[in-house]
């Protein structure tokens, strides 16, 4: 009975000990959380007018002639850019965005299918699946490097302007609420806008041809950064409740065990106690 006692309190120290740590997790994520989420809805208002004002000149102007809205023969070749977490611990955020993928990718031929991760847990499932990965972004942890946002942009622009795809989509973690976050797929390059949305703009400084070769490429690299704090907000908001989760079962783990010690420690009681009587009895039966 007594080594019984001794490993409940074994295990209620190791499940104590536990709680500590996913309880300090819980509170950091939330603190991240806190952070991007701010940056994500301010980020989000921008790309909105953004995104409204290159439509718009699109459609005013007509068809204006820039390689990144160049529609190509479809030839099957296409590049996706995944984004995972560089750490586990996040209930089911990685697998979700990785099973989108997958299904994305079935449409099209292995060899036509060019991969470009974000994160260590992407990179470590795609690469044993037999697909081309030709760039990984590693280390991020959670953290948004704007220098890094702009470079793998950057990089997938040039992928399509080399011509080596004739597509290029982006895999992320649209953030809905704390609790509430969708894998999403969504075109990057080339270009695609509806020539039925319209607004005349009376004035273009300098020329259409210089305001789109500016603000083409902004427009692109400001949608990746969306794409990107979408993500990390969705990855916090998932490893917060997963650890709050985790904290909650230790609570109840240990209110369990804490009901099987005291059990544990009342039996014991009672067999001396019993253990005790016996003997006085005994000892009265000798006198």
């Amino acid at each position: 009975m007594i080594q019984a006692i001794a490993a409940i309190r074994l295990r209620m120290r190791s499940v104590s000990n536990i709680r500590k740590i996913t309880r300090a997790m819980e509170m950091i994520s939330m603190s991240k959380l806190n952070r991007v989420r701010s940056s994500l809805f301010t980020m989000r208002h921008y790309f909105v007018r953004l995104e409204s004002m290159l439509k718009d000149f699109l459609a005013h102007t007509g068809y204006v002639s820039h390689p990144l809205l160049e529609k190509r023969p479809m030839s099957g070749k296409t590049g996706l850019c995944i984004i995972t977490s560089d750490t586990g611990l996040c209930s089911i955020y990685n697998q979700a965005i990785i099973k989108v993928s997958e299904v994305f990718m079935e449409k099209f031929k292995k060899e036509n299918i060019k991969l470009m991760i974000v994160g260590k847990e992407g990179n470590h499932h795609f690469k044993k699946s037999g697909f081309e990965i030709r760039n990984t972004y590693l280390e991020l942890h959670g953290r948004y490097p704007p220098r890094l946002s702009d470079r793998i942009a950057t990089d997938l622009i040039n992928l399509f302007l080399s011509r080596d795809i004739d597509e290029v989509y982006i895999a992320y973690t649209h953030f809905e609420s704390t609790l509430r976050h969708r894998p999403r797929i969504e075109k990057f390059v080339n270009i695609e806008y509806a020539d039925n949305l319209y607004r005349d703009y009376l004035i273009l400084e300098p020329d259409a041809k210089r305001v789109a070769e500016e603000l083409i490429p902004k427009y692109l690299s400001e949608k990746f950064h969306l794409a990107l704090l979408e993500a990390l907000t969705s990855e916090h908001a998932a490893r917060m409740f997963a650890m709050k989760t985790a904290t909650d079962n230790a609570d109840e783990l240990m209110d369990t065990l804490t009901l099987l010690r005291n059990k544990a420690r009342q039996a014991a009681i009672t067999k001396e106690v019993i253990e005790i009587a016996s003997s006085a009895e005994a000892m009265k039966m000798k006198e």
